[in-house]
This record gives structure tokens, sequence and C-alpha cells, in this order.
């Protein structure tokens, strides 16, 4: 007998194209799909939309779209509570300030990543890109960016292995 740790609820159903990648935010699902929109679905029933900060089963309904977000498709996408920033991965690291989706940045230097790993406590980003890590810090300002062996000298190794753990899976390419 196969047991099931999981309960399984289908919570949006028809999305027009294909779903990359998904996010929550409180009570509200982010989509992001490979035509380039960005479509954000709040429940359709009353009693469900308060704004507790929790996903409930129900059927939920696009609240908000937003045509060509990404010139690609995104390949990965979550959400920062504390600072309130969703951060996404297409041609290159962006984020943007929610509720309102306010580019806060989109970082050149990491153009054509594969993978990123966030620490949202310390404002570090760890980007994957090709075969070299780059460790960015957010300083109030900006993000400044340096090379793995650079952070390694300064920093301690057990953040930089929890950061590492995040983009693990895609550093073989």
């Amino acid at each position: 007998m196969v047991h099931s740790a999981f309960d399984t609820a289908e919570l949006i159903r028809g999305c027009p194209s294909r779903i990359d990648c998904v996010a929550i935010y409180g009570s509200k699902i982010i989509l992001g799909t490979s035509d380039g929109y960005l479509r954000i679905y709040a429940s359709s029933t009353s009693s469900d939309a308060s704004d507790d900060g929790e996903v409930r089963r129900g059927t939920y309904v696009v609240d908000r779209e937003v045509r060509g977000f990404w010139k690609r498709s995104p390949a990965a996408m979550e959400v920062c509570g504390r600072r309130e920033l969703l951060l996404s991965l297409s041609e290159s690291v962006a984020f943007h300030r929610l509720p309102n989706l306010e580019a806060v940045a989109a970082i050149a230097k990491t153009k054509g990543a594969n993978a990123y790993g966030w620490d949202d406590r310390r404002g570090l980003l760890c980007v994957a890109r090709q075969k070299r890590i780059t460790i960015f810090r957010h300083d109030g300002s900006g993000f400044r960016g340096r090379t793995l062996s650079d952070f390694v000298d300064r920093h301690e190794p057990i953040l930089l292995l929890r950061l590492l753990e995040q983009v693990g899976g895609d550093l073989r390419s």
C-alpha cells in the first residue's frame, strides 16, 4: 500500500500558457509563464479572499496580469517576504518591489545565469553563470559583486555552503 504524505488540490486550471515558475505571496499565487507573462492569482471566493497570508483550497482567478514582464521565459522566481521583493531569473536576476511590481534592480553581471541562491537575512545573492560563481551583497544602495575566491577569503564557510546548496544542482554544466 502506498502512503501519501501530502494532500492535493488543484487551485488553478486552464492557464493559457505553460507555467515555468511559481511563488506564493501572502494569499496570492504568482506564476511566471513561457510567454513572458507574470500572472497573479487570487481566491475567487470572498471568504477565502481575506488577506490572512495563507493559500486556501478553492478556485483561483487572475487578479493581475503583466504582459512582457520578462523578455524570455523565467527560469526561477521567489518572494523575499521580509523585504517585500520578488526575485526572478530570466535573462538575468531582477528584483521587483511587491505588491506594485516596481523594478528595484536588474543585475547586469548576472546575464546568462542558470541558477541562483538568495540569503534574505544577510542580503546575499549567489549566482551560477557558466562555470563561475559570483556572490553579490546588497549594501542598501545596490548590489556589489565578488567572485567566489574573493568571498571565501572574507566570509564564513558555512554561509557559503548554504548558498551553494541552493544552486548546487545546476553547477555541473
